[in-house]
């Protein structure tokens, strides 16, 4: 790839992968026995790091964005998030540039580094005023939107790794989505984008589907997901008959769910047995034979510009992908106890080790679930008062789904 190939893949906005080992030190390139960054500390000790900016621009300049914390070292003063310490603060003017010969990623600038600060050309930083005018670093393109970064720090060999992600604009599907009243709103193929199997008939939008082109699907600010189907969708053979219908329990709406994109893999999940985008039968590598095979999730590739959503969701190992086309919608008119916009309040949030509902109501369970749909806690009977002890959790993100006699509600909550 030329010199300026591999810049243009370069250019844009980086910051450390998230994950445990991202960034790792070791007696030789591609051995990094000696430590590696611990998944706790991802979102827990390091956060204030996981959130610095690596900054390509297209002009030759670069940046360190590290906002009013960084992850800072003994030889810097301190030990943890902290003030970044001059020169390594972001605050002198930098450039960028990349030899294609030698595969080397260059930042030029007193102060200027990617990943971590103390690792420069066989050397490790004692001192700030150590930090040399540049800083090379040979570099691997392991996609579009992952870089692997590696640097020598002794003569020995010794070597630094880091493990670069690009920042992605984060899909927003917040908002009311209905099937685009379109022939090909939804679809089936034998490969990602090549929808060639079937596809909705133009005369079945206001026809034997309209029953189901009257569907919402409601992805809620707070992380709440809703299926809103009225008194009728469109069911199928595996649901116990063909045509519009009362739904069919558990994809009937009667429970919330929740939502989350992932930016850096494209993908919008839906959590919750019975919630689902497009169609019901359609999940990860599969299509449901019946109702009690519901999923507790549903990933689909996402891509949303301005007013329309493309799903996608590979449905067979042999590469099968089904596609759904909406239209953002205007929020339907119906009663408050239809779209329950939740009246229980869930404190504190974040939280380190005791989680408190206020609720006017009985609470009869309490379901907590983990990103990818599975329970880490439930509680029948609850005791609003004493609260929920949620130390044992790991740090990050969680949804909890609280059951009362008029309806399940859910909220998303941080473990610290």
């Amino acid at each position: 790839m030329s010199s300026l190939g591999l810049m243009a893949q370069v250019e844009g906005t980086w910051m450390l992968t998230p994950k445990e080992g991202s960034f790792a030190v070791g007696e030789a390139k591609g051995n990094y026995g000696w430590w590696g960054v611990p998944g706790a500390e991802v979102t827990g000790a390091r956060a204030c790091q996981f959130d610095d900016e690596f900054v390509f621009n297209a002009d030759g300049s670069f940046q360190n964005i590290f906002g009013d914390e960084t992850f800072i070292e003994g030889w810097q003063g301190s030990d943890g998030c902290g003030a970044p310490v001059a020169p390594h603060d972001g605050k002198t003017a930098a450039t960028w540039s990349y030899n294609s010969t030698a595969g080397t990623l260059t930042v030029y600038g007193k102060g200027a580094f990617i990943g971590i600060p103390k690792a420069v050309n066989l050397n490790e930083l004692k001192a700030p005023a150590d930090a040399p005018d540049s800083v090379v670093y040979e570099v691997t393109m392991i996609d579009e939107n992952n870089m692997l970064a590696e640097i020598q720090v002794s003569d020995a060999g010794a070597y630094w790794k880091f493990e670069l992600t690009r920042k992605l604009e984060k899909p927003d599907p917040t908002g009311y989505w209905k099937f685009a009243p379109k022939a090909y709103a939804m679809a089936v193929g034998e490969a990602r984008g090549n929808y060639n199997w079937w596809g909705n008939p133009a005369d079945e939008v206001e026809g034997a589907r309209a029953c189901q082109f009257d569907d919402y699907f409601v992805f809620m600010a707070d992380g709440t997901f809703k299926n809103i189907l009225g008194d009728e969708t469109f069911i199928e053979g595996w649901q116990g008959s063909d045509g519009c219908g009362t739904p069919v329990a558990p994809h009937d709406g009667s429970k919330d769910g929740m939502w989350y994109t992932d930016a850096a893999n494209g993908t919008l999940t839906v959590v919750g047995k019975g919630s689902y985008v497009g169609i019901p039968k359609v999940v990860n590598g599969a299509e449901l034979k019946s109702p009690d095979e519901a999923r507790d999730s549903i990933t689909y590739f996402v891509s949303i510009v301005e007013d329309t959503m493309i799903l996608e969701i590979q449905i067979s190992d042999a590469g099968a992908h089904w596609m759904f086309e909406l239209v953002r919608a205007e929020e339907p008119t119906m009663s408050n106890n239809a779209i329950n916009y939740g009246s229980l309040n869930v404190y504190p949030n974040p939280v380190n080790n005791t989680l408190f509902i206020n609720a006017n109501e009985a609470i009869n369970n309490v379901v907590i679930r983990d990103l990818s749909g599975k329970a880490v806690f439930k509680s029948e009977n609850l005791n609003t008062q004493k609260g929920i002890d949620v130390s044992f959790l790991n740090t990050g993100a969680y949804f909890i789904s609280i059951e009362t006699a008029n309806g399940t509600q859910n909220a998303k909550f941080i473990k610290n």
